[in-house]
């Protein structure tokens, strides 16, 4: 009988069970600078009924200011272009949960008029960003309401009749 195997065969079973009940190491966790630009093109189509209100206002996400803005050439551009910038703001995050929903406060734009959130999820296989805001300008109330898979450090221009999104997500 071969018993120099029994202890080793147990010593590796003990092995593998101790490494099973160990939590797991995390990740860490990838930041994003996330940057929006929110202008008016001057048309008045695809306005909201007065019955629809916007959405709830707030961050739902941990968010910190940064000051870097890779639009901030865009500001001039688009106010000498007939256009009329009304609200732009940079914050540093992590994604949400994919299909969470949640997002950063669309306060942050610093502008009055608009309210909503930006929505920054990672999938498993790649990162989406979108928007749920309402912008109200002249009286009138305009939605944006889209999310859609992007590429990190591209800028994405979000359509509107009546208003145009710039934004871009670049990591670190």
């Amino acid at each position: 009988m071969n018993t120099g195997k029994r202890p080793a065969r147990r010593l590796l079973l003990a092995a593998v069970l101790l490494g099973a009940t160990l939590p797991a190491i995390p990740q860490a966790a990838t930041t994003f600078t996330v940057e929006v630009l929110v202008f008016r093109n001057g048309a008045d189509t695809g306005a909201l009924p007065d019955s629809v209100r916007p959405p709830v206002d707030g961050d739902e996400l941990t968010a910190s200011a940064v000051s870097a803005r890779r639009l901030g050439g865009s500001v001039a551009r688009l106010n000498g272009n007939g256009m009329r910038v009304l609200g732009h703001g940079a914050w540093r995050q992590e994604p949400a949960a994919w299909r969470s929903r949640r997002g950063v406060s669309a306060a942050r734009l610093g502008a009055a008029g608009i309210s909503g959130k930006v929505i920054l999820e990672r999938g498993s296989q790649s990162l989406h960003l979108g928007l749920d805001i309402v912008v109200e300008d002249g009286g009138k109330r305009y939605r944006v309401d889209e999310v859609r898979p992007v590429k990190a450090g591209e800028i994405q221009y979000f359509d509107h009749p009546s208003i145009g999104v710039l934004a871009i997500a670049t990591e670190g």
